[in-house]
């Protein structure tokens, strides 16, 4: 099948561009900066947020069966250029007005598993859920939960820059460094750092690799738990806050802790301050899921995380 694969460079379009050619589809990768080409991988300089996807030539696009809207802005905080509406609302409204306009039967779209409307990019893939629902399209929708990279495709997404702030305002980057390095001669003093959240509740963290695999294999994956038209590519059995604060503070050497309340000291109010869009998710969360084979979110995957994408 000829399938047109929207933010083809982005993580989730890099790393599910070769599972689709793998199963010998002819993908038209359509980004800003788009792959390179390869064998029945034929690039495309294209946008959503215009009409047409920014395409003028179509000839060369005949035969595609569907479309995989992966593009879109995941910014948790405020939207105060509206990139992340045009870009997320917008642009999804101009793929289903392109599936319409060239007879594209079926849309897969990549949506969140979180769309509480706690922020300006929760209510965007929200919206878009009722826009391509209320369309006469065939359409499945993906709600992957945090996306975490893999020695193949790194990413220092929100987990990451989560973990990075609370480096940064420890200064402990060079003592990290030094610690892996094995060059660290005298002991630490590990400072007690609390964050507000929910220790027993769940962080659904999610390898990209198992996201990419649901998307490439959806038909194989339905279940009766969920709609065969929504697939929540989601961890089976997340860390609790509890256990991700114990890996994530034993290899920065910070006593890291959750708890619901407490009265902040200067440099924890610091960063809450500048975490703010981040700390609603550390209340937990219960999804289910259409990934039952997922490998587990260990110590050893968190650990390797941190070194991989903080200390790189």
């Amino acid at each position: 099948m000829a399938l047109l694969v929207t933010g083809a460079s982005g993580f989730v379009g890099s790393a599910l561009i070769p599972k689709l050619l793998e199963k010998g589809h002819k993908v038209y990768g359509l980004s800003r900066h788009p792959p390179e080409a390869a064998d029945n991988l034929i690039p495309l300089v294209g946008d959503v947020t215009e009409r047409n996807l920014g395409l003028i030539e179509m000839e060369p696009l005949k035969g595609i069966t569907a479309v995989y809207h992966l593009a879109g802005i995941m910014h948790l905080g405020e939207d105060k250029d509206g990139s992340v509406w045009r870009t997320n609302v917008e642009g999804t409204r101009n793929v289903l007005e392109f599936c319409a306009r060239h007879d594209i039967p079926h849309l897969y779209f990549a949506s969140t598993a979180y769309t509480r409307g706690r922020n300006a990019y929760e209510r965007s893939k929200a919206y878009c859920e009722l826009l391509i629902k209320q369309s006469d399209i065939h359409v499945t929708i993906f709600k992957p939960s945090i996306i975490m990279g893999v020695p193949e495709h790194p990413y220092p997404g929100h987990f990451s820059q989560f973990v990075t702030g609370i480096i940064k305002v420890h200064h402990r980057a060079e003592i990290i460094r030094r610690r892996v390095e094995g060059s660290l001669r005298l002991p630490v003093i590990v400072p007690l750092f609390r964050i507000k959240g929910n220790p027993g509740g769940k962080l659904n963290l999610i390898q990209v690799d198992q996201v990419v695999w649901g998307i490439a294999n959806c038909n194989e994956i339905a279940s009766p738990l969920t709609s065969s038209s929504t697939l929540w590519l989601t961890h089976p059995s997340p860390p609790t806050l509890k256990q991700l604060c114990g890996w994530v503070g034993e290899f920065i050497m910070v006593d890291l802790r959750t708890e619901p309340e407490f009265k902040a000291t200067p440099i924890e109010a610091v960063f809450h301050h500048k975490a703010a869009a981040f700390i609603p998710y550390l209340q937990g969360d219960d999804f289910p899921s259409n990934l039952q084979l997922s490998p587990p979110i260990t110590r050893e995957f968190i650990q390797d995380t941190i070194k991989q994408t903080v200390l790189d």
